[in-house]
């Protein structure tokens, strides 16, 4: 109903494969190696400019929901925004978030998970992970109606929905769900069980997508509002003999759903089928509000002044990671796609990976050294070079934090980071 009156980009791509990386390209329009927020310690330099930064120097009202912690204040993802709400697993015991960061109701949180689960007393509840659907839609409704939203003006709003991600709910199973927390490396003949539980949980956010648009609708907003709807990543089950996401640079990790409405629905029930990838959304946003793009933004608005396709030349896609001692760099045209992995690397990937993405697209088969698709895989190896020289030109002083909280770092544990 939503892609009715949208635009959907049917050939869309992530520019990492997990959430810190993804949503930094997302907020600042620069790959990962540029922002350089790229690995589990990485703040988001002050010295990058993020969209929010951006929006609110040009008078819009900012307003953030994250729900994942990989994106918290604690990593500097609230730059630019005049409010941002973390949205928090419940605390047990009733705990205030300074009370759960004492090393005692730390003990006595495993303790309680320990003798439970033991017990069968109680299974996984989403809460103990991220907040689920429903919330994040009150939420962002309640801001809507409240005091500090302005009633004139523009603001710009980012709710982050958390259900298609690791732990995979499923409350027929013995546990309540699936989560990498608790079973690192799951058997083959987990796959369909564990596929089920994601779509499930699809479906059960698809309702609360559409309660959040009804919302805007009754309240006289979303006819003139621009809306983007994309993914951080994708999900793997089983696809090449792995589990849940970071790890790799395969289509499952990187293909993502991207659909935007315009406002008065301009193009609305379009598809596009050119390649679109999130260093394209910041300038989309910006060209939306009548903002030009910063001069060091490599991607290009998706849509022209009057609502038209403009990414039409857009011929790549380029993609990289830092994760658990994994590096890896990826190309792609709309046919073909080149990978590169660091030797050694603990997923035990190939060092160099070349697939017909036309006639295997679940990239199985790869062609690296053969003849037939040399030259192909010499100018993919070309292009990486030159995405990798202008990234570095560009690149932020990376920022680490040097200690990072008990509470966050438990809070990353339980989304399988």
């Amino acid at each position: 109903a939503f892609a009715k009156d949208s635009v959907v980009f049917e050939q869309a791509f992530a520019q990492a494969s997990w959430t810190k990386p993804s949503f930094a390209t997302i907020f600042s329009g620069l790959y990962p190696e540029s922002h350089t927020a790229t690995t589990k310690t990485s703040q988001l330099p002050e010295e990058v400019d993020t969209i929010a930064e951006m929006l609110l120097a040009a008078g819009y009202y900012t307003k953030g929901l994250p729900n994942n912690p990989n994106v918290s204040t604690v990593f500097n993802f609230d730059q630019g925004f005049l409010e941002y709400t973390e949205l928090r697993p419940d605390r047990f015991f009733g705990a205030s978030a300074s009370a759960s960061r004492l090393s005692m109701y730390e003990v006595l949180r495993k303790v309680r998970q320990r003798i439970e689960g033991k017990l069968g007393l109680r299974k996984m509840r989403a809460t103990d992970f991220y907040q689920p659907a429903e919330v994040v839609t009150q939420a962002g409704l309640a801001w809507l109606d409240g005091a500090t939203r302005p009633k004139e003006g523009p603001f710009f709003l980012y709710l982050h929905y958390m259900d298609p991600h690791d732990p995979f709910m499923a409350p027929d199973s013995a546990e309540g769900g699936y989560a990498r927390v608790r079973m690192e490396d799951p058997g083959p003949e987990l796959a369909a069980p564990m596929l089920q539980a994601y779509v499930r949980e699809i479906e059960y956010l698809d309702g609360y997508l559409g309660a959040f648009f009804e919302g805007l609708k009754e309240r006289g907003l979303y006819e003139n509002s621009l809306i983007v709807f994309t993914s951080d990543h994708g999900e793997e089950f089983f696809d090449h003999a792995g589990w849940w996401h970071g790890q790799t640079l395969y289509e499952e990790q990187l293909h993502i759903p991207l659909i935007i409405k315009l406002p008065g629905n301009a193009a609305a029930g379009g598809r596009n089928g050119f390649i679109a990838r999130h260093v394209d959304l910041a300038p989309t946003m910006l060209s939306s509000a009548g903002l030009e793009k910063a001069a060091h933004m490599p991607g290009s608005a998706l849509f022209d002044a009057r609502g038209g396709f403009a990414n039409q030349g857009t011929a790549y896609s380029y993609a990289e990671n830092d994760f658990e001692g994994i590096v890896l760099q990826s190309v792609r045209s709309s046919a073909m796609k080149r990978i590169h992995a660091n030797e050694g690397n603990a997923r035990g990937l190939a060092p160099v990976e070349v697939y017909d993405l036309a006639e295997d697209p679940g990239e199985l088969s790869n062609l690296a050294g053969q003849s037939g698709h040399a030259a192909e895989a010499r100018g993919l190896a070309a292009r990486m070079v030159d995405y990798e020289r202008v990234i570095s030109e560009h690149a932020a002083e990376p920022t680490l934090l040097e200690e990072i909280d008990a509470q966050t770092l438990e809070d990353l544990r339980a989304v399988g980071y």
